[in-house]
């Protein structure tokens, strides 16, 4: 997409505003400190017409801007000729602007004097910088939307990541956890089958909830904790009294959006070394909001 396509015409139309406004004061600060008679109407539509035949050129300098850019690494590699372009550029479209600007006040009968090219040249070195002006403001217009674009691409790469990153999670999970869960239900079968029972159902509701929000990538930190709730009161099913689980959470964090699957692995880990040993384990969850 070129500049004259991503450009911001509103933005342009105000700056144009700004810089008549500019030439108003100017003007009319010039001739409230000379001697001659106020004539508000030359006054007014001066500025005015600076403005508007301003706006009305600003695609041509942006299209000469795309056409022959400087700031473009292909540009680089040619940048005489295309300042050689942009110099002449700026003398024509200059000359273009003075004559329009003269002829609208010749056509409008607020000119002084009678139109001709030695008037319409006369100032002509006075209003080249304008373009070079114009010619910047596009290039820096181009290089803070190209600089917006890649931060949003960079905010969406590092989405798609954590996406990836979160169904690589669940994938891993689900096979490691049922091989486990399943192995110690066929185990309670024959000696405790109440037991074994409630754990099938504890699987059940753990495996609706993983597929329920198997596409969320946040959910409400009261949902993360009951996920996490029933895989530890499997896991104490497994482990009977050496596994001790105690929670500590604050009604406010509750509503709170954590990333999905946030805490299962730092659960897993913990019960799984802090019983590696034999021994008992007692795994304490808090949770609290605090800064709003």
């Amino acid at each position: 997409m070129s500049l004259f396509q991503r450009i911001s015409w509103l933005r342009v139309a105000l700056a144009w505003g700004v810089f008549a406004l500019f030439m108003l004061v100017l003007v009319t600060g010039q001739a409230l400190t000379g001697t001659a008679p106020l004539h508000w109407r030359p006054l007014v539509l001066g500025p005015l017409l600076y403005g508007l035949i301003g706006l009305l050129l600003t695609p041509l300098v942006f299209r000469l801007a795309t056409r022959f850019n400087l700031a473009a690494p292909a540009g680089r590699a040619r940048r005489l000729p295309y300042l050689l372009v942009h110099a002449g550029a700026s003398v024509g479209i200059t000359i273009l602007y003075r004559g329009l600007y003269l002829g609208a006040l010749h056509l409008i009968g607020t000119l002084v004097g009678p139109l001709s090219w030695q008037v319409i040249l006369a100032s002509v070195n006075v209003w080249v910088p304008i373009y070079w002006m114009v010619l910047f403001v596009a290039y820096a217009l181009d290089y803070h939307d190209k600089w917006q674009h890649r931060n949003l691409d960079a905010v969406r790469l590092e989405m798609q990541l954590v996406q990836a990153q979160l169904l690589a999670l669940k994938q891993q999970l689900n096979p490691h956890f049922l091989f486990n869960t399943l192995n110690a239900i066929a185990t309670l079968i024959g000696d405790e089958p109440r037991q074994a029972q409630r754990m099938t159902a504890k699987l059940g509701e753990f495996l609706r909830m993983v597929l329920d929000h198997s596409e969320a990538q946040q959910v409400p930190l009261a949902h993360e904790l009951r996920f996490i709730e029933l895989y530890l009161e499997m896991e104490q099913l497994r482990f009977s009294d050496r596994l001790v689980v105690t929670y500590e959470v604050s009604p406010a964090a509750l509503a709170a959006l954590v990333p999905h699957l946030l805490l299962q692995p730092l659960v897993e880990n913990a019960v799984r070394h802090g019983l590696s040993a034999g021994g008992r384990g007692e795994l304490h969850i808090q949770a609290d909001r605090r800064g709003g």
